[in-house]
């Protein structure tokens, strides 16, 4: 990235070459995005710890699993997506690949809950 700054050099408006680079937006935006990332995760989790009482309290499994696919199919995959992004051995497709088989799995135990007892 270049960019001219005011001083003059023979005339010419000096250059100058910067080693950063911004992505992403404003840091306004940035931070909406990792709050909602946030709220989206503790919902989640707060739905699934609800779906384990009640299992606890005598539910069918049917809960247990219901639970266990909603966190499977929402927070599992925000998080990893988050620390895997992190990691730079690790390629982005295999991340994503990744982060959507477990969303599937997810899916299916959903799916295997509304349809398995009929």
């Amino acid at each position: 990235m270049t960019g001219s700054i005011g001083a003059l050099q023979g005339g010419r408006p000096l250059e100058v070459t910067t080693l950063q680079q911004v992505t992403g937006g404003s840091p306004a935006v940035v931070l909406l995005v990792f709050l909602a990332l946030l709220v989206a995760t503790v919902l989640s989790l707060y739905l699934a710890v609800r779906l384990y009482r009640g299992y606890r309290r005598g539910g069918g499994t049917g809960m247990l699993l219901l639970g266990t696919g909603l966190v499977l199919l929402t927070t599992v995959p925000m998080v990893l997506r988050l620390a895997l992004s992190n990691v730079g051995a690790i390629d982005p497709v295999w991340r994503e690949v990744l982060a959507t088989a477990i969303q599937l799995l997810g899916l299916v135990l959903i799916l295997g809950v509304v349809y398995g007892r009929r």
